[in-house]
């Protein structure tokens, strides 16, 4: 298969794998991957992850990327509280939770990094359509449990106001009901503790 065939029937995916290739009506073999690579014609992502080389990468795009590079996964931590406009700076990286071991993917300026959760706390995420996929984004609430979850640092209202959060973005968007249905999944007495001091500086706000 030519480049010009193979840009026709895979340009409408913002990645593909090695896997999906076999799909196309024609083979592709290995060697033609790695020459349109050396070409320029391609960029390798990750984990055999390929994305056409004149794609621009905004925000949705990186997120995509991110659910495809380490699967199951889906995007929380500081990466959705941006995207959920909880706090007011631009997230160096993009941050995950999976059911994986903890891992970081690099490439050129990019960084990926997955941190580990159990596989029964990988829950309460949206599907958001975007070009064809859909992309897996946690829900506010849920970004907040995944955050203080991973980080018992936080275990002070001075520590949780040193997060610079948006308080008022918080308030707005945060079902506090749904918070503590979750949570009692969880089954863990200090969590429940640490989201008790941020949902106080919430609603002193």
């Amino acid at each position: 298969m030519d480049f010009i065939t193979f840009t026709r029937e895979m340009k409408t995916f913002p990645a593909f794998s090695l896997k999906e290739t076999g799909k196309l009506s024609g083979k592709v073999y290995y060697h033609r991957i790695i020459e349109w690579q050396k070409k320029g014609y391609i960029k390798r992502i990750a984990n055999s992850i390929y994305m056409f080389a004149d794609e621009d990468l905004d925000e949705m795009y990186l997120y995509y990327i991110a659910n495809r590079l380490y699967e199951p996964s889906y995007i929380s931590l500081e990466s959705a509280f941006a995207f959920h406009s909880f706090i007011p700076d631009a997230v160096y990286g993009i941050t995950s939770v999976t059911s994986k071991k903890t891992a970081t993917f690099r490439n050129d300026n990019l960084v990926f990094s997955f941190r580990t959760l159990h596989r029964k706390y990988n829950f309460a995420y949206s599907l958001i359509n975007w070009r064809n996929v859909t992309v897996k984004m946690a829900e506010p609430e849920k970004a907040v449990i995944d955050y203080f979850y991973l980080n018992p640092h936080l275990n002070s209202i001075e520590q949780i106001e040193g997060m610079r959060f948006n308080a008022l973005q918080m308030k707005e968007k945060l079902d506090w009901d749904k918070i503590s249905g979750y949570l009692t999944i969880y089954e863990n007495k200090t969590l429940c503790k640490r989201i008790a001091l941020l949902k106080e500086m919430v609603d002193n706000a």
